[in-house]
């Protein structure tokens, strides 16, 4: 995903995420943690240390200041940071109201970054 991609500024900030994938039969198929290393309204960039399939939908729980925000996402990008870790974008594809309100009140009070995840 390139800077011109994309339609929200992000927020460079570290928070948990429990990242969950689910199978066709609706049981949790894998369960992993990571850490956020920006996040904007389109989606979030993480770090972990197992990635999952690009393309593959997954629910997520951010822990961001005193709330946790229930989402879920598609996996869009994938980049190896070194031999144990690697990043992956992914991007929000539906988040209960409560959810939304919630991100909204954190991102309007953080200084947006222009990075480059290359």
């Amino acid at each position: 995903m390139t800077d011109n991609a994309r339609h929200h500024p992000r927020i460079q900030d570290l928070n948990l995420v429990q990242i969950s994938r689910f199978n066709e039969e609706g049981f949790r198929a894998d369960l992993a943690t990571g850490r956020t290393l920006d996040i904007s309204h389109g989606g979030i960039r993480l770090e972990l240390y197992h990635p999952l399939p690009l393309r593959t939908v997954v629910a997520l729980t951010l822990a961001i200041e005193e709330d946790l925000i229930d989402v879920r996402g598609k996996v869009v990008y994938l980049k190896e940071i070194d031999d144990d870790r690697c990043a992956m974008g992914i991007e929000f594809l539906d988040m209960p109201q409560e959810s939304r309100l919630l991100l909204d009140r954190y991102l309007e009070k953080a200084e947006p970054v222009d990075s480059d995840p290359s």
